[in-house]
């Protein structure tokens, strides 16, 4: 097995995501480390209010979300594993399985709703 340090970001992202970690853990990293991307950590107030915008219009549209979340956080895993966004998608899609795939999108989807939640209140 190669050490960590010697994988490409492909094989990096396939060891990070597989497994269930992700799904079962709302505190794993990467959960944390992509509310913060959400959050504008990552790009500023500007991405944040953007991603605050599509939030909230698309709040019940569960479908449009689940889009947003995953194309946000292929973004994501981009920028953490310095590569293109093809191969993020491509690895973080053979990293686990489709059921798998949507259990993580739907938390994710929580996620990103918890950016406008208290403005439903």
């Amino acid at each position: 097995m190669l050490n960590y340090d010697e994988m490409t970001p492909a094989q990096q992202i396939e060891y990070d995501y597989g497994g269930t970690q992700l799904t079962d853990d709302v505190n794993h990293h990467r959960r944390r480390f992509f509310r913060c991307w959400l959050d504008g950590s990552y790009n500023g107030e500007s991405h944040y209010r953007a991603n605050c915008e599509v939030v909230r219009n698309n709040y019940h549209n569960w479908s449009v979300l689940r889009e947003f979340v995953l194309s946000e956080f292929v973004d994501y895993t981009a920028k953490e594993y310095e590569t293109s966004r093809e191969i993020a998608s491509d690895a973080i899609s053979s990293s686990m399985t489709s059921s798998r795939l949507i259990i993580l999108l739907d938390a994710l989807v929580d996620d990103a709703r918890d950016l406008v939640d208290f403005e439903e209140e």
